[in-house]
This record gives structure tokens, C-alpha cells and sequence, in this order.
């Protein structure tokens, strides 16, 4: 396989995967979002065909990442992300240096603006949703997967399980602590030390932890969580007007357990009925072209 035919599969194979339930997801906000402003409000927007083409995350316009499936803001960003990652891993291939002293900078300038952006708006903008931003959380994860190939040659699958237990405790602690440091560091930088150990550890699937989330019910959960992503909020928009108007649910262990049983079942029917076959009909379809 060619260099360009490899990243053509690449890209087909991303977009199956995110942009079908993506745009299902959208059409299903239409109806909840016009109970919720007047349906009398136009559909049709800038901000609704910036959900189409999965560009609402670049601006700085909290209406447009946060229209139709509000959610989707994040797969806006894993696209821009997706349409990079092939020339990210040549570089990483061809100048290896170069390219992480290039990120240990792009993580050192993410640092050094922390104090620069003021506002709690504009930090969430700036370091949560700006995909530019975010790009340098993405290509740490590249950086990852050197150290857990460097990493897999020593001696740490005896220790998998107390790594396990050690990176969950860390996440644990830095959780803990998250108040004690500004809302621009937690959008930023802060949990970048214990994701890098937690993704790390559990990478090498050889401790007790890694076999527990193996089971068969782990797995489909697993395979179902960016359905319950896309749905999970949608779920809990149209249950609170709902609510509202008939049932008139007060108990919150209620609402919470009726949401969840929902959210899990439209998500495993929705991944089953919706999301696996469309994938595999188009990755299968641009194949035999």
C-alpha cells in the first residue's frame, strides 16, 4: 500500500467511524432545541452547518461549539486532529528530534500563556475548546506511544498490577487536589502528568486491573461509550423538558438512575443498529471503488 493510498484508507476510516452518529446526533438536537428556544427560532444557521461540516470548534463564539449536540464541539476538534495525524507521525518517523523538542515547547508555551488569558470565558475558549490548543494534548499521546515502545522492552510487566494501582492513585490525588490550582491549569496542563501515567500503565493490559476491565461487559462498554457520549446529553435535555411538563420527577436518585439506564441503552442499540454497520458499510463501499 502507497504512502497517499494509506493515508486515503486513514481518513476514510476516521470519518466512518465519528461523522455518521455525528450527524444522526445533530438532526436529533433540532426537535429539543426548538422546545427549548421557541419553535418559531430558524434552524438552519451558520451555526448549524458549521455542525455539518464539523467546524464549529474553531471559532471563539460559544454558540457555535456548543449548537446542536452541544458534545460534538469535541469531535470538531478529533477531525482536525485525525486530518494532521498522519503528517504528525511522519514527522515523529523522520525527525525525531526536531519534532519533540518542538513539542516540549509547544507544552512550555502552553504553560507560559496560563496567566496571559483572563476570564473564566475565554480560558475555557482558549485551552479547553481552541483545537489548536488542544492539538498539543493529541500529539503528547504520539509522544506516549515512544515511551510505552521503549518502555516494553524492559522489565515492567512484572510490576503491571502495582503500576496500575499507583496510576489510578495518582489520578485519584491530582483529582483531589484539582481545586488548589486555577481553572486555566485543569483546561490546560494539570492532568497531563497523571493521564500520561494512567494511559500508560494500563497500555501493557498485564495487571490485575487490566484483566478486570477485559470482561466481556467491560469490552461492550467500551464499545458503546462514544455512543453514550453523543446521546448521553441529548438524553438529559429532552428528559428535563419532559419532566417538566409530564412526569414531574423530584427524586434526583431517580432521574439520575432513569438517565443512565437510558443513555446505556440507547447508546449499546444505537452502536449495534447505527454505529458499527455504517462504519462498516462505508469503509467497505470506498474499498471496493
Amino acid at each position: 500500500m502507497s504512502e497517499q493510498t494509506g493515508k486515503f484508507v486513514f481518513y476514510i476510516k476516521r470519518i466512518a467511524r465519528i461523522y455518521p452518529l455525528h450527524l444522526i446526533t445533530l438532526l436529533i438536537s433540532i426537535p429539543v432545541f426548538l422546545m427549548e428556544v421557541g419553535m418559531d427560532t430558524p434552524v438552519f444557521t451558520k451555526q448549524f452547518f458549521a455542525n455539518v461540516f464539523l467546524l464549529q470548534s474553531f471559532g471563539a463564539d460559544r454558540s457555535y461549539f456548543f449548537s446542536g449536540n452541544a458534545l460534538s464541539w469535541s469531535i470538531s476538534n478529533e477531525l482536525f486532529f485525525y486530518a494532521l495525524f498522519p503528517f504528525l507521525i511522519l514527522a515523529f518517523h523522520y525527525y525525531k528530534w526536531f519534532s519533540r523538542v518542538l513539542l516540549g515547547l509547544a507544552c512550555l508555551l502552553i504553560l507560559w500563556f496560563l496567566p496571559q488569558i483572563k476570564g473564566a470565558v475565554e480560558t475555557h475558549t482558549f485551552f479547553y475548546i481552541n483545537p489548536v490548543t488542544r492539538l498539543v494534548d493529541f500529539t503528547l499521546g504520539i509522544f506516549l506511544f515512544d515511551v510505552y515502545k521503549w518502555l516494553k522492552g524492559k522489565n515492567v510487566l512484572a510490576i503491571a498490577t502495582p503500576l496500575e494501582i499507583a496510576a489510578v492513585v495518582l489520578m485519584a490525588l491530582f483529582f483531589y487536589f484539582h481545586d488548589d490550582v486555577s481553572q486555566a491549569a485543569r483546561y490546560a496542563a494539570y492532568y497531563w502528568l497523571p493521564v500520561f501515567v494512567l494511559i500508560l500503565a494500563f497500555s501493557f493490559q498485564a495487571g490485575k486491573l487490566s484483566a478486570f476491565l477485559s470482561q466481556k461487559w467491560m469490552v461492550v462498554l467500551g464499545e458503546i461509550s462514544f455512543c453514550f457520549y453523543m446521546f448521553h446529553q441529548l438524553v438529559i435535555r429532552y428528559y428535563q423538558l419532559l419532566n417538566a411538563d409530564f412526569f414531574q420527577i423530584a427524586n434526583p436518585w431517580v432521574s439520575v438512575t432513569l438517565l443512565l439506564t437510558i443513555s446505556l441503552f440507547i447508546s449499546y442499540e444505537a452502536y449495534y443498529l447505527i454505529e458499527k454497520p455504517l462504519n462498516n458499510y462505508i469503509v467497505s463501499f470506498v474499498r471496493r471503488k
